[in-house]
């Protein structure tokens, strides 16, 4: 199976996947707290994300970082780092870029077929439902478009609520663009084994 990560990365950025087969993964003793009491799925989803991150933050030197929770919920990442991470069932990734290249990342991961047409005209624009519609698997492509939205909100860090219709994303052959709030973001979006993964980025 090849990896979902390598075909999302650019120059500067680094990332890590891991399909979940049920193999041992460790919570960092250090990070512990951030689920204590948590329920299993919880701990394990977490467990997975923060290997994730800390073997996409090897090439920057922080393979042993205690990746913190901000009291948004949020990873806290080592000083002059952006990162993301993302986990869907059975699957988790990361990204870390360096400040000086990325204002901000985002990664987001989707099983395929979750997003229905009744769900289309609270999550698309008229231009995105219009491009679903032309879509040889529409329901794969609006996976797609939901994710390249939650990528691209993370990369934006914004802290109000999420209004999908306010991201607009525009499909190109080797990623899209994302629109929002002003800013336009870079994103590319690869396809395996059922789920999506998308990443955005801005860059400093």
């Amino acid at each position: 199976m090849s990896g979902l990560v390598s075909r999302l990365l650019v120059p500067g950025l680094s990332g890590a996947e891991i399909w979940d087969r049920g193999q041992a993964v460790a919570i960092h003793p250090d990070e512990i707290g951030h689920v204590a009491g948590s329920a299993e799925k919880r701990r394990r989803d977490f467990a997975l994300g923060r290997s994730c991150a800390r073997a996409a933050l090897a090439q920057f030197g922080h393979a042993d970082a205690v990746i913190a929770k901000h009291q948004d919920g949020g990873p806290v990442w080592p000083p002059g780092i952006v990162g993301s991470i993302t986990h869907t069932s059975g699957y988790a990734a990361a990204l870390a870029g360096e400040c000086r290249h990325f204002a901000g990342l985002g990664i987001d991961a989707e099983r395929t077929g979750g997003v229905t047409p009744d769900l289309w005209p609270r999550l698309f624009t008229p231009i995105e439902r219009e491009t679903l519609r032309t879509q040889a698997d529409p329901l794969v492509s609006a996976t797609l478009l939901f994710s390249a939205k939650e990528a691209s909100y993370k990369a934006l860090t914004l802290k109000a609520a999420l209004v999908f219709r306010e991201v607009e994303i525009s499909l190109r052959l080797d990623g899209f663009v994302a629109a929002a709030h002003g800013a336009s973001l870079g994103g590319r979006y690869a396809l395996d084994n059922g789920v999506v993964l998308a990443a955005a980025w801005r860059t400093a």
